[in-house]
Order: C-alpha cells, then structure tokens, then sequence
C-alpha cells in the first residue's frame, strides 16, 4: 500500500482507495471464514458473536461501496 504521503494527484488518489478496498474485501471474506468456523463449533450458543460478526460485515460492505469510484 502506497504511503499517505505519496499521494499527489487524481490517480494516487484513486490507487489508494482502490488498495483500501481491497483490504476491507479481505476482512470480510476472513469475517465470512470465521463465521463458517464458528458455526462448525458443537459446545456452545455464539449466536451472539455470530450476530456481531454479522454486522461488523455488513458495515464493511457499506464501506465498500461507498468507496466505489467509477
């Protein structure tokens, strides 16, 4: 990921937000693996880590459109 301080014009601009939404899809597909995990889990109730990760990825798809420049 280009530094901060890198950024000098339109497409530095777009890069970076290009290279941060990237990272916030990673996060989401690695939210969406420890979601499937944890419903594997046969000792417990996670219903509510399961929720807050739920909408921990909701967020992170808002996010991700909202950084949509076309």
């Amino acid at each position: 990921m280009a530094e901060l301080k890198d950024i000098q014009n339109h497409d530095s601009v777009h890069d970076q937000i290009s290279q941060y939404s990237n990272l916030i899809s990673l996060t989401a597909d690695n939210l969406q693996d420890l979601k499937a995990r944890v419903k594997d889990l046969d000792n417990g109730n996670y219903n509510r880590e399961l929720n807050a990760v739920n909408n921990a990825q909701s967020k992170l798809y808002e996010a991700l459109k909202d950084l949509e420049i076309d």
